[in-house]
């Protein structure tokens, strides 16, 4: 099938889809087609990939990273302009990466790591991983890699006892430097502060500072399953759910508590979401979303319960925008599915759609902003970007 008239295809696919009213907007006057783009190469290798990630450098430049299967069943990873739908660099996945958040690509295969500037496809530097040769790979992997800015990078090895970690940090040009052992498990790091524990099963948390490796404070687990998550004005949310309740405390950078909830968990149905200032809570016992600051109050609450979907293969409540300015999610109103599209600052309604107007089992869908919407179709074959007018 021709790009043209794989356009042609999705013009009138999506008109269908859209063709329904819906509040609080006519839904077919919310979509405008910008480019599409054939991931099979015109027809020459065939794939049923789902996998698309957007990555944005500090120039602004937004690259669409989409993974792609040949007919020899080899994998790639094509890096498309999401401004125009071309094709910037293309390389097979044999090796294992994990991405920063302003545009690069960090690279592990051979017991090497490679800095690679996603907008240009510049490799910026390599250097060699710590340790015996292979063992990075072979018992950690890019879970242990923590991008930093401008292409710099932090490497967790764990010791063959694990009961300590030892942080290597790699500069902008790949100059390595061994930083500190600390006498825990490093599980991750969140702005200038380690998080730890004794051993992966162990309910208490250590912070510690990235800076010099010394203990800020212990934070108790509670019993149940126990996590902690940050939002990015440096609060850290620590949440144990014990059978039908989830505990939620928020620390600063220095430790100090700040504040105390108790809310209402269901399994598969609850989720928290960290955002920029604030976070997202889906009160499932009470069908309802909500926003709250940093500081723990209430901004906005809307009455939906969203429900676990797949269109962009993760199995989760709520799918948030790569800009983090709106999220999605399917509810049921009237007894039917509706895909909604709310403002992260607010809770607005921005887009809704009705059951049917996207063939979830052949699509997926990244929201990209408030306005804008990426579109796997055909099984993955077009790569599609469209734009919700409001």
């Amino acid at each position: 099938m021709s790009l043209k008239r794989i356009n042609y295809w999705l013009i009138a696919s999506l008109c269908f889809f859209l063709a329904i009213p819906s509040e609080p907007a006519l839904a077919k006057d919310l979509l405008q087609f910008q480019w599409g783009y054939d991931i099979t190469n015109g027809g020459q290798s065939a794939t049923s990939s789902y996998s698309m990630k957007s990555v944005t450098d500090a120039m602004g430049n937004e690259s669409l990273l989409v993974t792609k299967v040949d007919k020899n069943n080899d994998y790639y990873i094509d890096s498309v302009d999401a401004k125009t739908g071309e094709l910037l660099w293309s390389i097979p996945t044999d090796n294992e990466y994990t991405l920063s958040d302003d545009g690069y690509m960090f690279i592990f295969a051979d017991n090497q790591v490679s800095a690679k500037h996603i907008a240009t496809g510049q490799i910026r530097w390599t250097a060699s991983l710590p340790g015996p040769p292979e063992d990075f790979l072979r018992y950690y992997g890019p879970e242990s890699a923590y991008p930093r800015e401008n292409g710099s990078l932090y490497v967790v090895m764990h010791a063959d006892d694990s009961k300590s970690s030892t942080l290597y940090y790699y500069d902008t040009k790949g100059n390595s430097i061994q930083k500190f052992k600390v006498p825990y498990l490093i599980e991750q790091i969140t702005g200038n502060v380690i998080i730890g524990k004794k051993f992966s099963d162990h309910p208490d948390f250590y912070m510690s500072s990235l800076t010099t490796g010394k203990k800020i404070k212990t934070i108790a687990g509670g019993k149940g399953y126990n996590q902690i998550m940050s939002v990015s004005d440096d609060t850290l949310l620590h949440y144990s759910i014990h059978k039908k309740t989830m505990t939620l405390k928020a620390y600063n950078s220095a430790g100090k508590i700040r504040w105390t909830k108790e809310l209402p968990y269901i399994d598969y149905s609850t989720e928290i979401v960290a955002l920029k200032d604030r976070f997202l809570f889906v009160d499932a016992k009470n069908k309802r979303i909500k926003l709250y600051s940093s500081a723990g109050k209430l901004i906005a609450e809307k009455a939906y319960l969203p429900i676990p979907t797949t269109y962009n293969i993760y199995w989760m409540p709520l799918h948030m925008a790569v800009d983090g300015t709106s999220f999605m999610f399917t509810a049921k109103k009237n007894g039917n599915d509706e895909l909604v599209i709310m403002d992260t600052s607010n809770l607005k309604v921005l887009f809704t759609y009705k059951k049917g107007e996207f063939d979830l089992e052949k699509e997926r869908l990244f929201l990209n902003n408030t306005t804008g919407l990426y579109i796997l179709s055909d099984e993955g074959r077009t790569l599609v970007s469209t734009q919700l007018i409001k």
